[in-house]
């Protein structure tokens, strides 16, 4: 059974779709990247998957439990399973708290331990993560960004989660932070962790996740195995995404093609038809959420 399911999500709103048709299973230690340009719809899906947000249509599970359409109340027990962090550190803790009181309080709220076990328990996560000791009296206006990521992710993992939520937790790292974090990251997912990986770096999602979705107008372009579909990169979206990178090589040389703002389209076409150097009639008339072979047939 996954630990996760999200079964045809969609969520509109004035009129306008933010995600359609959005399906993907994660298992107990398995990570996914999930990957788009700005406005994609990456964050509306996390909130969605956290019970931020009640999808238009489709339904989010937890182990087979419903997660998704069901009170706040029924979901608190089990929020301890999935928590998150998230890409602005400091905008996501308490500046009136000290480390210690920051880490403590999610056991507070859930009723574990008592003061001493706690504050034992905040003591040996914060050195888990690397995080000063002798930070964990100060508050958050007084750490540098690399460290309130790492306080900010040993929040998260207070509650022994089964799911971490991640939302470009690297963006605002230098290189060698950014390298830190991921190697924890990943002795977290060899601990049986799972994960959901928000990022534009595709060098991070390659080394971290097992599988990739990829988000365009709030619809799936490709979704599966991260390697095969990184090192072919067949699909024309996701290629373009890889050329956008900086300081990347390709060992071919394929048309570039831009990546603009995004228009609403009629059902019945591609969102990519107006800008996919693969483009043809076929595809004004092919079911927008059909994941076609076609987008996946090697260059030439």
């Amino acid at each position: 059974m996954p630990l996760l399911s999200a079964e045809h999500l969609s969520l509109q709103r004035a009129d306008h779709w933010h995600l359609r048709e959005i399906s993907f299973e994660v298992q107990p230690g398995e990570a996914w990247g999930i990957v788009g340009e700005s406005g994609a719809g990456k964050t509306t899906l996390l909130n969605l998957i956290l019970g931020l947000l009640e999808p238009t249509s489709g339904r989010v599970s937890l182990s087979g439990e419903a997660w998704s359409g069901i009170p706040e109340r029924a979901r608190r027990p089990r929020r301890p399973d999935i928590q998150a962090l998230f890409q602005d550190p400091l905008a996501s803790l308490p500046p009136h708290m000290t480390g210690f009181e920051i880490l403590e309080e999610p056991l507070v709220i859930h009723a574990r331990g008592d003061r001493k076990t706690r504050r034992q328990s905040a003591a040996e996560m914060a050195a888990r993560v690397r995080f000063p000791r002798t930070a964990l009296d100060q508050k958050p206006h007084q750490w540098s960004g690399g460290l309130a990521q790492r306080l900010s992710l040993a929040r998260a993992l207070m509650l022994s989660p089964r799911i971490l939520v991640l939302d470009e937790p690297l963006s605002a790292l230098d290189a060698t932070l950014a390298g830190h974090m991921l190697e924890l990251l990943l002795q977290l997912k060899a601990e049986g962790m799972a994960m959901l990986f928000v990022s534009h770096d595709l060098l991070a999602v390659s080394h971290l996740c097992d599988q990739l979705l990829v988000l365009y107008g709030g619809e799936m372009m490709v979704k599966g195995p991260t390697k095969p579909l990184l090192s072919e990169l067949r699909h024309p979206y996701l290629r373009g995404l890889w050329e956008a990178m900086p300081n990347l090589e390709l060992s071919s040389q394929p048309r570039r093609w831009g990546v603009e703002r995004l228009r609403d389209m009629e059902p019945g076409a591609c969102l990519l038809m107006d800008r996919c150097p693969k483009a043809s009639d076929q595809c004004k008339a092919a079911p927008r959420l059909d994941l076609d072979e076609r987008c996946h047939q090697p260059w030439t």
